[in-house]
């Protein structure tokens, strides 16, 4: 059996994970991958219109909350960071030539409920923390959205204009004429869904006190376990092609929901569109020629299904 569609409802927040191949180091934190990285999701979000929530670069993953119109607008967004990434810190500044990144993107939604949408933030943002690397959010000297959210302030990265620079016929120059082509991209974070109708210093606030929940959670548990974090200088220090010995692996949720109730609607909503999507495409392979595919989906070898507007309007008056 393939795989399931991809499907998600419109406007709705999503979880996505991205993981490296074989969880190497290759996103180990250092300026230039800090500056290269932003600069490619600044770059993503303008040209796509993103609202991100969150985001969170680790040394073999990255996590964001996002709020995209529908899959496809979901798919050209990671589409764009994964191949970029590959290219500019895979290639370029690893000299890796296999895959960058494990395959596809993980995605779980997330209910409209505040407490699935704070626990889902909170999650993301105790990345670094939970782990025992660093003793604060702040310390983690990665890319981590949570002190630039509380600030109000945007992340700065760069992004190269390789078109021009091809152009130019300087490729791969020196770093001084290669900073001819940088250009400045922001990574703007959004407010939750569930807090938009909160007052702007209000909804940050909330952040600061996820955060310091964060970090004495953290340090209490140390404490308790009579453990020290490993520290920045040594997070800092790893090898980035160096695969590691063991891989924690843990099954991910189909959704994040608070209630019972939710979370058997979304699968409920889920299951009905796999269905669809199944029967549809067992007619397509069959030879039948018009089918009707669920909204939001994209067929075997066909455009994808947009949401209609009464949809989009049932959506965002739902409860889910």
């Amino acid at each position: 059996m393939g795989r399931n569609p991809r499907f998600i409802l419109p406007n709705s927040l999503q979880h996505v994970t991205d993981i490296t191949f074989q969880n190497r180091r290759f996103l180990r934190p250092s300026s230039e991958v800090n500056q290269l990285v932003l600069g490619i999701v600044g770059r993503a979000q303008r040209k796509h219109g993103m609202p991100i929530c969150a985001v969170v670069v680790m040394s073999t993953h990255i996590h964001y909350l996002l709020r995209p119109r529908d899959v496809a607008h979901l798919a050209a967004f990671m589409c764009f960071i994964k191949t970029n990434i590959a290219k500019e810190i895979g290639r370029r500044l690893l000299g890796w030539t296999g895959n960058f990144f494990d395959g596809r993107y993980h995605l779980t939604p997330v209910s409209d409920e505040e407490a699935a949408q704070v626990g889902a933030l909170r999650y993301i943002l105790a990345h670094g923390v939970k782990e025992s690397l660093v003793d604060s959010v702040k310390n983690w000297p990665g890319i981590h959205s949570a002190i630039p959210t509380i600030k109000g302030e945007d992340m700065i990265g760069t992004w190269f204009d390789r078109t021009a620079e091809i152009n130019s016929g300087r490729r791969g120059g020196a770093i001084a004429e290669r900073d001819e082509f940088a250009r400045e991209e922001r990574v703007s974070i959004s407010p939750l869904p569930c807090w938009q109708h909160l007052p702007e210093k209000q909804w940050r606030q909330a952040v600061s006190d996820l955060v310091e929940e964060i970090d004495r959670t953290a340090a209490a548990l140390r404490r308790d376990q009579g453990k020290l974090s490993l520290g920045a200088s040594k997070v800092l220090a790893a090898n980035p092609k160096e695969r590691p010995a063991q891989v924690k692996k843990s099954p991910k949720p189909l959704f994040h929901a608070h209630s019972p109730a939710v979370f058997r609607r979304m699968l409920s909503i889920w299951r009905e569109v796999v269905q669809r999507y199944r029967e549809a495409s067992a007619k397509l392979k069959a030879g039948v020629t018009r089918v009707a595919f669920p909204e939001g989906t994209f067929p075997p070898g066909l455009p994808f299904v947009s949401f209609s507007l009464e949809t989009a309007r049932a959506s965002a008056a739902s409860e889910l």
